[in-house]
């Protein structure tokens, strides 16, 4: 049996019908990631978080997810579990990372070593793309406020690589899944770190889910990015949600009925980019 709900996506479910669908789903999701070392950083070792579809009859598209915290060092990876096993159900494998947090201090944060480890997992879920069986040509990333900036930096940012890396290994993420993203957190962490300055052309498109009342990270950041992707050629498609502040795309136990809205949506999003068809 399954630990994974069965789920069969079709894009014409009405998204109202989709978030009753995955509601349906929380009490039977209680299961627990594979857990794998990728690197050793000093005396910590820092792991991925991994669901897997328990069947895969080809290789599985992925999605690489870096969790929020303002990059705090005692930052856990499980901010997006509950996508991963929503995902798993759909034959998706998921990764949640770990990741050392910011030096410094809180008001000039560090956070070079963050995107190092960042870069390092991608890298790490390419070189063992084969036993995972994933697909190397459909892995995005993900993530939510410092984690979205990390998944964008993966994306976006030159630079910023372990130099215990194999750097022959490509970084190109296919997609970006970005949750009210600090694509700009220059106030906090002095210049050179933002990938809203760093967007290029032949960058991967993204979506954003973003509230409009998030004071954490204004939604300015979101329509910046969006117009940053827009004139170098790239697909940048924000979601708005009225009334909503910072995190307010977060699990809680369910409660919270955006959860249910903003998986919905990144779903439908996913289905439109190939991600449930092969």
């Amino acid at each position: 049996m399954s630990p994974y709900p069965k789920i069969k996506l079709n894009m014409k479910l009405s998204i109202s019908l989709l978030i009753v669908l995955l509601s349906s789903f929380n009490i039977s999701l209680a299961q627990d990631p594979e857990v794998v070392i990728y690197k050793k950083a000093g005396d910590r070792e820092l792991a991925v978080h991994i669901f897997k579809p328990e069947k895969q009859d080809s290789p599985s598209p992925a999605v690489v997810w870096y969790h929020g915290g303002g990059w705090n060092p005692k930052g856990r990876a499980g901010q997006f579990f509950e996508h991963g096993k929503i995902l798993a159900g759909l034959g998706v494998v998921s990764i949640s990372v770990d990741y050392r947090g910011y030096e410094g201090i809180a008001e000039n944060r560090d956070i070079s070593n963050c995107i190092a480890d960042a870069k390092s997992a991608f890298r790490w879920v390419k070189a063992h793309a084969k036993e995972l069986n994933i697909d190397t040509d459909r892995i995005a990333v993900g993530g939510g406020s410092a984690g979205g900036h990390l998944a964008a930096a993966v994306a976006t940012l030159p630079g910023y690589d372990d130099s215990k890396d194999d750097l022959s290994i490509k970084i190109n993420p296919c997609l970006q899944l970005l949750f009210n993203p600090a694509v700009d957190p220059s106030k906090v962490t002095g210049d050179g770190f933002s990938p809203l300055h760093t967007v290029k052309k032949g960058i991967s498109p993204a979506v954003i889910f973003h509230g409009k009342a998030d004071t954490t990270v204004p939604i300015t950041q979101a329509y910046d990015y969006q117009r940053a992707m827009d004139k170098v050629g790239s697909k940048c498609t924000l979601f708005a949600y009225e009334g909503q502040s910072h995190g307010f795309f977060n699990y809680r136990a369910g409660r919270i009925p955006h959860y249910y809205k903003t998986v919905g949506d990144m779903l439908v999003y996913l289905e439109k980019h190939g991600y449930f068809t092969k």
